[in-house]
């Protein structure tokens, strides 16, 4: 470990090093069996332990209780919990309620020289994880273990129980201001899809400028919407001298992370192993449609670039409005109704035709611009606490940076 034995940033009064200490100094292992009447709870690489026993709706997934409990470890506040087989990714943390955890985890007790839940925060530091991945063992990541010999071998400065506490309360503030920001995102973006189930049932319907109804709504093929579209494939010939490496590549990651706009790529044609046989040139101001991985992202880029065959380009015609047809696809996307059109026997795949042959409702020019700028504002507002958020998350990077040694 770094010689360096106080933090960069400190609370007043306290002056004294910060102690290196081997786990297995601080930490005994604790192998008590639980029983019936305890929740079961678990250990998650972002979030630690888990504060109450996980549902199927919280795990996406049909949770199973194992019948024999004789083998579950009972755990108490305090206690350290980690996966044996994930601690080197960071599932490792602090127990906050009694209860009892899988068997393939190990529990320790903390000694009086810990402020238990202090632990959370400096085990959970990328440095400490890098020093657990260092530690575990396995002839590849999957096999990795950490076991307990290697565990009380980790290495961490510690400084006096008044100062731990200390930090662990202004972390909690801060973890606490990150979950309201959190819970107020999702709020938003409930909203949003309420709004967008009211607004493509007609439960909610826009006037024109004089207050007077559009005319009725059309189902027309997403084909009608475009002037030109097509899948990845052979760049036209016309487009070659355009065609070298350093050509913007379009994937997934970046349509997950940037959302409704493209402004920037991390790849080029060239780093994303491509050849003219498997990209397509596409103008800035083009709709984008994922038809593989992650099936119904859409997008719109703002800069040239090039995708492959898994994604699906509309140049839309300038008598229709591309934020409503990013919208309604948006839309489609999280509803069920995209379940009807994707391929059995893959997984879970589009083709190009169905995608041409979708039925997306057709309001006139006027009334999908309105539609589309009230749902833009949301996403403005849904982007700006999304920005808040990650900056906190930042911010208390920095923090686990200054305040730790």
């Amino acid at each position: 470990m770094k010689n360096k034995r106080t933090p960069a940033i400190r609370f007043a009064g306290f002056t004294e090093d910060w102690e290196q200490r081997k786990l297995g100094e601080v930490y005994t292992e604790r192998k008590e069996r639980g029983n019936d009447s305890l929740q079961i709870l678990s250990v998650s690489i972002h979030h630690g332990v888990s504060n109450k026993e996980l549902d199927s709706d919280t795990l996406g997934k049909k949770v199973r209780r194992s019948e024999d409990k004789s083998l579950y470890k009972h755990v108490y506040f305090g206690d350290l919990v980690f996966n044996m087989m994930r601690a080197w990714q960071g599932a490792i943390g602090v127990v906050k309620l009694e209860g009892m955890v899988s068997p393939a985890y190990i529990t320790a007790i903390p000694s009086a020289q810990l402020y238990p839940l202090f632990m959370d925060y400096c085990l959970r530091r990328d440095e400490t994880i890098i020093q657990i991945d260092n530690l575990s063992y396995g002839v590849t990541d999957f096999r990795k273990r950490l076991y307990w010999n290697s565990f009380i071998n980790v290495l961490c400065r510690i400084p006096s129980v008044p100062e731990q506490e200390r930090i662990t309360a202004f972390f909690t503030r801060l973890d606490n201001i990150i979950s309201l920001h959190q819970q107020e995102l999702i709020t938003l973006k409930q909203t949003k899809q309420g709004f967008l189930q009211k607004i493509f049932s007609q439960e909610i319907q826009f006037k024109d400028d004089g207050g007077n109804d559009f005319p009725e709504w059309e189902l027309k093929d997403l084909k009608t919407f475009f002037k030109y579209g097509k899948a990845g494939g052979t760049p036209k010939s016309t487009e070659s001298k355009y065609y070298n490496g350093n050509i913007p590549f379009l994937s997934i990651t970046d349509i997950t992370s940037q959302g409704r706009y493209i402004t920037s790529t991390k790849k080029t044609i060239t780093e994303a192993g491509l050849d003219n046989s498997s990209a397509w040139l596409v103008p800035a101001d083009s709709l984008i449609f994922s038809m593989y991985a992650s099936v119904g992202q859409v997008t719109i880029n703002k800069i040239p670039l090039a995708t492959s065959q898994a994604m699906f380009s509309m140049i839309i015609k300038e008598t229709e409005c591309i934020e409503y047809i990013y919208q309604y696809l948006s839309f489609f996307k999280d509803s069920r109704e995209i379940l009807k059109y994707i391929e059995t026997g893959t997984q879970g795949n589009l083709n190009a035709e169905t995608v041409k042959n979708l039925l997306v409702p057709r309001p006139v020019l006027k009334e999908q611009q309105k539609i589309a700028n009230f749902l833009a504002r949301l996403d403005d507002i849904i982007t700006l606490h999304q920005r808040e958020l990650d900056v906190l998350k930042e911010t208390k990077k920095a923090f686990l940076q200054k305040m730790f040694v």
